[in-house]
């Protein structure tokens, strides 16, 4: 009986103890609102540490990340992150993982570190495609879509937004707030395409997702945002009526100004727009000032840029030229201050058309300066993302290629060396002696016979480089000078095709100049390459590069080999009809192999002629004792192979 009366006693005191620090944990992440939520938080997630209860750390941490984010706390991001990634190295939880590589992501979001931003969201993407968690799939590329938008890459967010729509459509749980995203983040990057009928029919999937958004305020804003959008594909079509009907369909909302200031500021200097380009000048520069007003309200300062733009345009259109240089100058600074460089383009444009003398040569030169730089900027841009996908998506494989490649390699050279053990014993010292004598000299003349090659090879694309900055610097900057007096003297139709001869030749110079590979690797080169060219229905694959140490590879014979695959590409596009495009690379103890292998048409190699390119390429790779082929079938496809020495250094 004594015993019996003291299990129970120890049971009891045992639960007790047991469930209290749980339950604590519990008060802690239910009171996270006020001064005290993340002191809370982090308590919560010391005690589920110290007891050791895996879900309730993930979750606390979890719930850590996401108030901090709110607050835009990137020290708190970075905690929460460094906690998941620790439950993912203890537990193999894979959820964490993909977590932490989310939290990773807006971290740098907040930072405008938006290459590494998306570059983690491709990350914390593929983490969830292998938990086949299509509704975190679908945000992670909503996110990276929306990104791509902002920094001008449209056709990779058109890309990026149709692959998140392929997860979350035929999901049996529908992510309306999700899908409703996708369908506008789409909508806008066919807008900014000029594809405006295709943008309005996302912009009505949007709108008829949009009455199962539970939430009224949430649904009724992105009416209200539908609305404006749709207003501005009509706009784009110059059907102005019925851009018209839109915007006031969306002003007719209850009380809109008061409720939802920012949708009426859009949908009203929507409305305006159109009254500008209908010749009703006073009543868009009416419109567009009590927009101004209620953007200041709100100290919506990007807004108020973008209106004093449009102001400063509709009084230069009204002959109201002090008023307009006044507000093209409030525009300018605004924009600059909120980094709206669309914005400070258009006034800077402005401001040249309505000064004169020095000034107004300083507004162009900073105009011509901005531009310029966001030309690049934007490329460089789109050429980050799409590394960064291109690398992601293709590590896995390559490492599985890179493993196989490597097992191969080493019983080669187990192969190798037991041939070499074989051959030593069977030779005798004297005609070992003679043949490395006579293989030494041979290979010293051989040496030397190919660096002479080499060297001619390097003239000639110094001889390149020059040709390449004359167009560049002295023909192109001689038709932008001409192009601008045209366009001062109204001879626009003149001045629109020497624009094209100025692209031409711009073209030009860069298909002639190529960079150094001291300064960017050659794989890297051959990235970008692909990454100008890839496309959803024109896809390049690689294997093998990383097999071949390439900074010991001579630059002559890495351009050789640059130049051979960006001509093998462009004619494959241009010429093929192809869909699919392979290139591997593959080195032996010597030389460097290259098999382009295409599905694309085809041709007869015995009644088609060689272009000038494929006569000049060939020409380029037997000039460094390189073997060029070309191997074709119709209807088969086309495979090219080249081969070159290393002459590694």
């Amino acid at each position: 009986m004594k015993k019996t009366l003291s299990f129970i006693l120890f049971f009891t005191l045992y639960s007790v103890f047991s469930q209290t620090p749980k339950d604590s944990i519990f008060f802690y992440l239910n009171n996270t609102k006020g001064e005290s939520k993340f002191h809370n938080l982090k308590r919560a997630i010391s005690l589920s540490e110290d007891l050791n209860i895996d879900t309730l750390i993930q979750q606390a941490s979890i719930k850590y990340g996401m108030e901090s984010y709110f607050v835009k706390d990137t020290l708190g991001l970075t905690f929460s992150k460094n906690k998941l990634l620790r439950h993912f190295q203890n537990h193999k939880d894979s959820f964490s993982l993909g977590r932490a590589f989310h939290f990773a992501a807006i971290n740098h979001k907040i930072k405008n570190n938006l290459d590494s931003s998306f570059y983690y969201y491709q990350e914390a993407k593929n983490v969830f495609v292998k938990l086949k968690d299509s509704g975190e799939v679908g945000r992670k590329l909503l996110s990276m879509a929306i990104l791509q938008v902002k920094e001008l890459d449209y056709l990779g967010s058109e890309t990026t937004a149709v692959e998140g729509l392929k997860y979350i459509e035929p999901s049996q749980k529908k992510q309306y707030r999700t899908l409703i995203s996708l369908y506008q983040t789409l909508g806008n990057a066919l807008g900014y395409l000029n594809r405006p009928k295709e943008s309005r029919a996302y912009y009505l999937k949007a709108k008829e997702m949009a009455k199962f958004n539970p939430l009224k305020h949430r649904r009724e804003i992105n009416y209200l945002n539908l609305y404006n959008n749709i207003g501005l594909t009509y706009i784009d079509e110059k059907e102005y009526e019925k851009a018209i009907s839109q915007f006031k369909e969306g002003l007719r909302f209850d009380s809109i100004a008061i409720k939802y200031p920012r949708q009426y500021q859009n949908l009203l200097g929507g409305l305006s727009s159109v009254y500008f380009r209908q010749g009703k000048i006073t009543q868009a520069i009416e419109g567009y000032k009590t927009v101004l007003e209620g953007r200041k309200k709100i100290n919506y300062v990007y807004g108020q840029s973008v209106s004093h733009g449009l102001l400063a345009e509709a009084y230069k259109e009204n002959k109201q030229y002090n008023l307009a240089r006044k507000h093209a100058k409030m525009g300018l600074d605004l924009g600059k201050k909120t980094r709206n460089n669309e914005q400070v383009l258009e006034c800077l444009k402005i401001l040249t058309e309505l000064t004169t003398g020095k000034v107004s040569k300083n507004y162009f030169k900073n105009y011509v300066q901005l531009k310029d730089s966001l030309f690049v900027r934007e490329r460089t841009r789109k050429n980050q993302f799409a590394k960064v996908r291109y690398e992601t998506e293709k590590k896995e494989k390559e490492n599985i290629n890179l493993k196989l490649e490597n097992k191969q390699k080493e019983l080669l050279l187990e192969r190798e060396k037991q041939q070499k053990t074989i051959g030593w014993l069977f030779a005798g010292a004297g005609i070992l002696f003679i043949g490395f004598g006579t293989s030494v000299v041979a290979s010293r003349r051989k040496k030397l016979l190919f660096d002479a090659k080499l060297e001619q090879v390097e003239a000639r694309e110094k001889e390149r480089q020059q040709i390449a900055k004359s167009l560049h610097d002295e023909v192109a900057g001689d038709i932008r000078t001409l192009h601008l007096k045209l366009s001062k003297s109204n001879q626009l139709d003149e001045a629109k095709k020497l624009d094209i001869i100025k692209e031409n030749v711009r073209n030009l110079s860069h298909q002639l100049s190529s960079q150094s590979f001291d300064e960017v690797s050659f794989k890297d080169q051959i990235i970008n390459l692909i990454a100008d060219y890839f496309e959803p229905n024109f896809k390049i694959k690689t294997l093998g590069i990383d097999t071949i140490d390439w900074k010991n590879v001579n630059n002559s014979i890495k351009r050789t080999l640059f130049l051979a695959v960006r001509e093998t590409i462009q004619n494959t596009k241009k010429h093929a009809a192809a869909t699919q495009v392979d290139i591997h690379f593959e080195a032996t103890k010597k030389t460097i192999k290259i098999t382009i292998s295409d599905n694309g048409k085809g041709f007869d190699t015995k009644t088609k002629k060689k272009g000038i390119g494929l006569k000049n390429l060939k020409e380029r790779v037997e000039v460094i004792d390189g073997v060029f082929s070309i191997e074709s079938q119709l209807d088969k496809g086309t495979t090219t192979k080249i081969e070159t020495p290393k002459d590694e250094r």
